[in-house]
């Protein structure tokens, strides 16, 4: 496959409704269960959390075995036959968002569903999000979608008035 660019992944929070499809689609697409999940923020608001797939991320650089790795789009992978479970990706995660299969004993994560982007096709949460909350593509095209959303926030906020 050619470089097609690196991709970033944006969640709209202002637009998320907290609805799980997400989190269920996500769990569907991967035998070892959801690696975007909704956490509780109180009064029954949930709210989605996945890996950022940090240009500089500190899961790679304290992987000793390599394991964590980044394919031709940027995206953070685990290479599952070199992780030796050692959580070290675990504990430098600023955010907290690989975890450690008991199944596998290996780290697990976010790879913004590789194997559909493999054949053509955007991750799973993106292509099921009701609400459009959750982006995905190059980063100027992303850049400029988050900007026209709160520009249209801004303006429909100046309409309340």
């Amino acid at each position: 496959m050619s470089n097609p660019g690196v991709l970033v992944r944006v969640i709209d929070y202002s637009k998320c409704m907290g609805c799980e499809t997400c989190e269920v689609v996500c769990g569907f697409i991967h035998e070892l269960g959801p690696f975007i999940r909704l956490y509780d923020l109180g009064g029954g608001v949930k709210r989605p959390i996945s890996c950022f797939h940090c240009s500089k991320a500190p899961c790679v650089e304290a992987c000793p075995t390599g394991a964590m790795r980044r394919d031709s789009q940027g995206t953070v992978y685990i290479e599952f036959s070199r992780c030796i479970g050692c959580m070290a990706c675990l504990y430098a995660c600023p955010f907290g968002i690989p975890d450690y299969s008991e199944t596998t004993k290996t780290s697990i994560k976010c790879d913004l569903c590789r194997l559909l982007r493999g054949d053509g096709l955007i991750p799973a949460c993106v292509a099921m999000c009701p609400s459009r909350a959750i982006l995905v593509g190059l980063p100027k095209a992303v850049g400029d979608e988050v900007k026209k959303r709160a520009l249209t926030r801004i303006v429909q906020l100046g309409e309340i008035k």
